[in-house]
């Protein structure tokens, strides 16, 4: 799942990467046209300047063939009015007629109006190339032709002034249009494809974000079902699905309940809050009372509208709740319930319903395990924990002691004369007596006090903060417990031997300690049985009528 979000996520990065690539390249074609295009308009300008050049340079040719026309006509040195007249005709006239022709040239593609003022320039030409010329000259008086010559020129120089003035003027307009336009559109294109980049960015991490989301309760529920194979026990396993739903569900709690069948109990063996309605509706209540539990199939509850049958259990909570149960072979092991103020969508549903399928096997699991090791450390006859057990409870209690400095006391306990009622009554009647003997035991002992069976007749009973005048006191009260054993049909009597040792008053180590107690023991059975006697910690090995030997504590049988 984590590889599907990776490639998602890189699949979706380079869509955006190929869209920002494609609004850059837009951007780069849009900002080339309308650099093509400002060039364009600047070379239409070019051409409004170069019209207005040669607008210029006409009204030059034109001013220069007018002034040596004047001056030949005012001239009275025949030489001189050759020469100049040689150079009007053969040079300055040919010279405008060219350049008008030249300037027609450029605006025939002009407007209507505009041609129409070089109509007009080429009218005001040809008059003043007619009194230009020679016939003319010869045939009138010079000073009149001159007079008439000077009239006819002015309106053509004013006209050419007004044509340079309005080409440089329209050059000028059309150059800053064409500029200006260029810019801004440049600006928009930019802005644009600014605007596309930063959409695609902005669709690319929220893109990205949306995968992750979708992705995200896959990972989750990978990560959960990873976790819970590696759980200790089943109260860890427990934790692990309350943790994870109210992860995955914010706002959610949530309860794991257990099915327990031997006390036909329904319990929520995580935490619960001290104000939760789920104190009061749990306290007595049996596995059918959960809907979920009772149907095998998930159950809603909603506090504002009541169903046609409510849920003891769930039913007091405020807001909405869904309960899933844990189903294993078809069996319902219990069930996990949530509650939060708003409705749980399908979705959510579905995602809680596949964590708890995940769970159940694994708690199944470790509940199958739990109860092999408790079977494996367990006595079968009586029901109380073996030797290996009670050795290993006994190192770690002593050791819990040790460390925190509060007493603790062994007591030694042995059936008086157990071979005589096998070899009398038989091993059914033995087995009896051992089994009431353990029941009679955990109904003597305290919450926290520990009862095993060491082998045989013998028993091991280990009292944490508990001294020797109050271990003494119970294991009196042990004693007169199995006095009172009673087997139906069957006239025997069950009496006990016990001895006491305390920790520290004693012994300061566990092997020191677990003699003691046994020499206290076999005191008890010394000085005649049904008895507790206390260890005696002053002499190397505390047995009535027993000194040590040579510094060595001689090894005791204790009979039976």
């Amino acid at each position: 799942m984590r590889n599907l979000s990776q490639r998602a996520t890189t699949a979706l990065a380079v869509v955006c990467v190929a869209f920002a690539l494609i609004i850059a390249l837009v951007g780069v074609a849009g900002i080339i046209g309308v650099r093509s295009a400002t060039n364009a308009g600047n070379s239409v300008t070019s051409d409004e300047l170069l019209t207005s050049t040669s607008t210029g340079q006409l009204g030059r040719s034109v001013g220069s063939a007018y002034a040596t026309g004047e001056e030949a006509l005012l001239s009275s040195n025949s030489g001189q009015r050759s020469r100049m007249e040689a150079d009007l005709y053969a040079r300055l006239i040919p010279q405008v007629d060219s350049q008008m022709s030249a300037l027609q040239r450029l605006h025939a593609r002009d407007p209507a109006a505009e041609r129409k003022d070089i109509s007009l320039l080429l009218r005001q030409w040809t008059s003043v190339r007619d009194l230009l010329s020679p016939s003319l000259a010869l045939t009138g008086s010079r000073v009149a032709i001159a007079n008439r010559l000077a009239a006819s020129y002015q309106p053509l120089a004013n006209h050419v002034d007004q044509l340079i003035t309005a080409e440089q003027q329209h050059a000028d307009v059309s150059e800053a249009q064409a500029s200006g336009t260029g810019a801004l559109t440049i600006w928009l294109i930019a802005a644009a494809a600014g605007l596309g980049l930063v959409a695609a960015a902005v669709l690319g991490v929220a893109g990205v974000r949306r995968v992750r989301r979708a992705v995200e309760p896959e990972q989750d529920q990978i990560e959960f079902a990873d976790t819970l194979q590696i759980a200790g026990d089943e109260e860890e396993a427990h934790q692990l699905l309350q943790r994870h739903l109210e992860r995955m569900l914010p706002g959610s709690s949530a309860v794991v309940l257990n099915r327990n069948n031997s006390a036909d109990r329904l319990e929520a063996v995580t935490p619960l809050p001290s104000d939760s309605p789920l104190v009061e509706s749990l306290r007595g209540a049996e596995p059918r009372s959960c809907l979920a539990v009772r149907s095998g199939r998930s159950h809603n509850e909603d506090a504002g509208r009541a169903g046609l049958l409510a849920c003891a259990v769930c039913a007091v909570c405020p807001g909405h709740s869904f309960c899933a149960p844990l189903t294993v072979g078809g069996e319902v092991i219990g069930s996990v319930l949530l509650n939060r103020a708003s409705p749980y969508a399908d979705a959510e549903d579905h995602r809680v319903r596949e964590s708890v399928s995940q769970a159940a096997p694994v708690l199944a699991n470790l509940r199958n395990l739990a109860v092999a090791e408790i079977r494996a450390a367990t006595d079968g006859l009586t029901g109380l924990p073996n030797k290996r057990a009670a050795t290993d409870t006994l190192k770690r209690m002593f050791a819990q002691a040790s460390r925190i400095g509060s007493p603790l006391t062994l007591v030694l306990l042995d059936l008086d004369h157990f071979k005589q009622i096998n070899d009398q009554r038989g091993h059914a009647v033995g087995d009896q007596v051992l089994a009431h003997v353990g029941a009679a035991l955990k109904v003597a002992l305290r919450a926290g006090d520990f009862a095993g069976r060491n082998g045989g007749e013998e028993f091991c009973l280990i009292l944490p903060d508990t001294d020797v005048a109050s271990g003494y006191e119970i294991a009196q009260r042990v004693r007169t417990a199995i006095a009172d054993i009673t087997l139906p049909g069957v006239d025997v009597t069950i009496t006990a031997s016990l001895g006491v040792a305390s920790y520290p008053e004693h012994a300061s180590t566990l092997e020191r300690l677990e003699r003691l107690a046994d020499a206290a023991l076999y005191l008890a059975k010394r000085s005649g049985r049904n008895r507790s006697e206390i260890a005696d910690p002053n002499v190397p090995f505390a047995v009535a009528g027993i000194v040590s030997v040579n510094g060595h504590e001689p090894e005791v049988t204790v009979a039976t």
